[in-house]
C-alpha cells in the first residue's frame, strides 16, 4: 500500500494532518484487515514516513494493524520507456518482501498505488488507483476506497490474484454488482 497521493494529500495545506487523509482511509484499512496483511511502502524516507503514519493514526489504530513498512531505501532504479524516451524512475519491487516472507508471493498480493510505474518489476500485482489530490477541494466527494474495499474484498477468496487484471478492477465491481442485482 502505498502512501503519498494513495492515502494522504501530501502537498495541500491544513491545519492538520487528518484534514489531508483521504476519505474513507479507516474504513478501507478495517474492512480489508480481516482478508488482507498490510504493509506501508513509500517513496518517502523514514524519518517523514514515520511521522506521516503516526499523525495519521495508521500506527495505532485500534481497528487494524500494520505488518511492517518500507521506506524508499528498499527501492531502487530502473530505466523503461514511456512516450517513446526512455526515463530512470524508482521502483516498488515486491520479490523484496517475497523472498523473505514465503507466505506472499504474486498469487495472494494486490499492490494499490497511484503511480503505475512503480508496478515495472511486477505488473500483474499491481491496482492503480486515482491519485489523491487537492484534499480541501475534494475531500468531501471522492470515493475511490470506498469502491476499492468492495473490490479487494470480492477477491479476497481467489486462490491466485495473477488471474485478475486489476487494471479492470472498476468493470470488474460493476459487473459483479449487476450481476448480484440479476440474482436477487
Amino acid at each position: 500500500m502505498d502512501l503519498d497521493y494513495t492515502l494522504f494529500d501530501m502537498k495541500s495545506s491544513a491545519e492538520n494532518f487528518n484534514e489531508l487523509k483521504r476519505p474513507f482511509s479507516d474504513h478501507f484499512l478495517k474492512e480489508l484487515y480481516p482478508y488482507y496483511d498490510i504493509i506501508f511502502w513509500s517513496q518517502t524516507s523514514w524519518k517523514w514516513l514515520e511521522i506521516k503514519l503516526t499523525e495519521l493514526g495508521f500506527l495505532t489504530h485500534p481497528d487494524y494493524k500494520i505488518c511492517f513498512v518500507l521506506d524508499k531505501t528498499c527501492m531502487f532504479s530502473v530505466s523503461s520507456m514511456r512516450k517513446g524516451r526512455v526515463r530512470k524512475h524508482q521502483v516498488k519491487s515486491l520479490g523484496i518482501i517475497w523472498s523473505k516472507f514465503p507466505q506472499w508471493s504474486a498469487k495472494n498480493t494486490v499492490h494499490v498505488d497511484d503511480l503505475g510505474r512503480n508496478f515495472v518489476m511486477n505488473p500483474q500485482s499491481g491496482l492503480k488507483i486515482k491519485a489523491y489530490k487537492k484534499a480541501y477541494k475534494n475531500r468531501h466527494r471522492d470515493k475511490e476506497l470506498l469502491y476499492l474495499t468492495e473490490y479487494l474484498k470480492l477477491i479476497a477468496t481467489k486462490d491466485d490474484f495473477r488471474t485478475l487484471e486489476h487494471e479492470n478492477w472498476q468493470k470488474y465491481l460493476l459487473h459483479s454488482n449487476e450481476k448480484k442485482l440479476l440474482d436477487s
